[in-house]
């Protein structure tokens, strides 16, 4: 069962971060990422072998799973948490939809005003390290409090933007993030504006 942001955060804070570095977001997938036109997103490259159990999340509706949309109509669907749009898989955002889907709900995102990165709890990569049942006679082996699956400065982001998506009176809030080689990440949040004020504040002189 994944922690909430906070608990996430603080771990980050003692055992991600460097010295100077403070966590600025920790965000938590919370249902089915889109690309290409379509959700669930398929991996398109190699990503970490993780047994975790998909969640309990509702499927997509028919329009969203097969594409019968125009622009960002997706927006509106609940069961649809975020969206990569990119020209390639190569693409970093595409990399994000991929390490995502593989760590399912206990896949995070960091920011700090430093890096971005995606982590994993060690714990659940290995829930058989150091557990009571285990082996008196092996050798233990420390499990790292986060596992990092992938990171960057955070100049990779060419921009954190508040989008309102969709096609309704009320739109849909969503954290955009444009990367350097011209792909871009939505996530859903309520609160994306001031989400992204947060971000600006604490990248001051990185990003506008």
């Amino acid at each position: 069962m994944p922690r909430d942001r906070f608990k996430l955060a603080e771990i980050a804070q003692k055992h991600w971060v460097r010295a100077g570095e403070q966590i600025v977001w920790a965000v938590e997938r919370k249902g089915h990422i889109g690309s290409a036109g379509r959700a669930p997103h398929s991996v398109a490259g190699e990503v970490p072998e993780a047994a975790i159990a998909e969640p309990d999340w509702p499927l997509p509706t028919a329009a969203v799973s097969s594409g019968r949309f125009s622009t960002d109509e997706w927006a509106h669907d609940p069961a649809v948490w975020g969206w990569a749009h990119a020209r390639g898989p190569e693409q970093t955002a595409v990399r994000w939809a991929d390490l995502f889907t593989a760590g399912r709900d206990e896949c995070w995102l960091l920011l700090s005003n430093r890096r971005l990165g995606l982590v994993v709890e060690g714990g659940v990569l290995e829930p058989e390290r150091g557990g009571l049942f285990s082996r008196a006679r092996e050798p233990q082996r420390e499990v790292a409090p986060l596992v990092t699956w992938w990171e960057a400065p955070v100049a990779v982001a060419r921009r954190f933007a508040a989008v309102p998506l969709g096609r309704q009176v009320q739109p849909e809030w969503f954290v955009r993030i444009e990367f350097a080689d011209g792909s871009a990440f939505d996530f859903r949040d309520p609160q994306a504006e001031q989400s992204v004020r947060t971000a600006h504040a604490n990248l001051s002189g990185q990003h506008t």
